[in-house]
């Protein structure tokens, strides 16, 4: 699913952003300060949702919804506004959504759950999402390990994209080198077996002696699509890579500066 966001003020449109990507951690989520970028946007890039503001002085809400409708007929508009005053003209405009200032997950969540048009937010097969918070699905269905170090061995392979990582590289990766995690390790490794066993693709998995990775080349990644020079990896990119790890440092830099949070 991918959302667009157009605020003209700075600090709201970060925090929306933020909000937003809680709540539908599947998606891309693109922010617009200025209207006339998020129309360009539209022109070459579809969008399933879009959360509006009205009063921006650059261009009313009202006018740039119809625009976005008109590029865009299926897009879902949301205004989230801080006046009350223009529910009947949302109303007329067969918006799906109008939330008040300042925006609650619950009721974004509400939004989501409840568009005028319906998105299919799944994608088939393993997805994983690296820009943000690293998550991963399959079939969007979220993955869910027994521990969490689990998921964070899983990142690493996926941001190592299908080369074979050694034991003592996982270690230092995940522990710092500590090594008398080695019993723990072993178990994350079975986790990780069993858990994608039971989605029905362990095939996924390379495992040789003493190494292991993944089929990168079958894993869905808005990072490899960022590689690639896709338009959907280029567009999800806004300056964070699996931000909950900070062995993923490394990678975030050599992306550093390709793209923006908003325009």
């Amino acid at each position: 699913m991918r959302i667009i966001v157009v605020d003209d003020e700075e600090l709201v449109l970060e925090g929306e952003i933020r909000l937003i990507r809680e709540c539908a951690p599947e998606a891309t989520v693109r922010g617009f300060r200025s209207p006339q970028n998020a129309l360009d946007y539209l022109k070459t890039c579809a969008a399933d949702v879009a959360f509006v503001d009205f009063e921006m002085p650059q261009c009313h809400g009202l006018v740039l919804a119809k625009q976005m409708k008109a590029l865009c007929p299926q897009i879902n508009i949301i205004f989230a506004t801080a006046y009350r005053d223009y529910y009947a003209d949302a109303i007329n405009l067969r918006a799906s959504g109008y939330l008040l200032k300042p925006l609650h997950e619950e009721r974004i969540k509400e939004e989501l759950d409840n568009l005028r048009y319906p998105v299919e937010t799944g994608k088939r097969g393993l997805y994983a999402r690296a820009f943000g918070n690293f998550e991963v699905f399959y079939n969007g269905q979220p993955m869910m390990f027994r521990y969490h170090k689990t998921k964070e061995l899983l990142a690493y392979l996926i941001d190592r994209r299908g080369a074979l990582v050694s034991r003592d590289e996982l270690v230092t990766a995940l522990w710092g080198g500590e090594h008398e995690h080695s019993s723990y390790f072993k178990q994350l490794q079975k986790d990780l077996r069993d858990t994608f066993a039971g989605f029905d693709c362990a095939d996924l998995l390379i495992k040789q002696k003493g190494a292991i990775g993944v089929l990168a080349g079958k894993i869905a990644c808005d990072y490899y699509d960022w590689l690639e020079g896709l338009p959907e990896g280029l567009n999800a990119y806004h300056g964070e890579y699996m931000r909950q790890y900070s062995w993923a440092e490394s990678t975030r830099l050599s992306l550093e500066g390709d793209s923006h949070i908003w325009e």
